[in-house]
């Protein structure tokens, strides 16, 4: 018998095995009604026995109940493309693959859109090319102005934070410093 693909079990499969190396926040300068949006960028990656591999850039908004917002985002998204960034990315680069998580599963209040951005190399050069490639192209692509990237440390596990913390009144950059035990 058959066993049914389960997209969303799959998704959280290699979710719950990624490398988290940092994150960043960012500014959304929003050309339709001139106001300025915080975001969070939670940047993972994946490697390949051949040396490269994929960094997983997941990009999150609060929207709160605004359907207006979240269509101005996806338009903004829609601008990034291989061969927006190709320049930018030298040719190292190979591709970007977009995640469409609302397919697996619909997150009420939140915009959510997650990138893989694949390379040849990527081994021992995340640094390198998440500060001096990754977040200038997008820089260049979207009306975004990021904040310096926070590393996760090495010797640190990945742990949640625990549940009051999460409860609390607090903004995404908040959240994620007190995940990497930095709040």
């Amino acid at each position: 018998m058959t066993r049914e693909f389960d997209p969303r079990k799959s998704y959280l499969t290699l979710k719950a095995n990624e490398k988290m190396l940092a994150f960043v926040g960012y500014s959304i300068q929003l050309e339709e009604t001139g106001e300025t949006k915080q975001g969070v960028v939670k940047i993972s990656s994946d490697h390949r026995p051949y040396g490269g591999g994929y960094l997983t850039l997941t990009f999150i908004v609060d929207i709160g109940d605004r359907k207006d917002l979240k269509n101005q985002l996806n338009r903004l998204f829609n601008n990034l493309t291989d061969q927006s960034i190709r320049a930018s990315l030298g040719n190292e680069f190979e591709r970007i693959v977009k995640v469409s998580l609302d397919s697996l599963e619909k997150v009420k209040g939140w915009y959510v859109e997650e990138i893989n951005v694949h390379f040849r190399s990527i081994e021992d050069r995340e640094k390198v090319i998440i500060e001096e490639k990754i977040i200038p192209a997008l820089e260049c692509c979207l009306p975004f102005t990021f904040d310096p990237v926070e590393w996760w440390p090495e010797s640190r596990p990945n742990e949640s934070p625990e549940n009051k913390n999460i409860e609390e009144d607090i903004s995404l950059r908040t959240l994620f410093k007190k995940w990497f035990g930095a709040g």
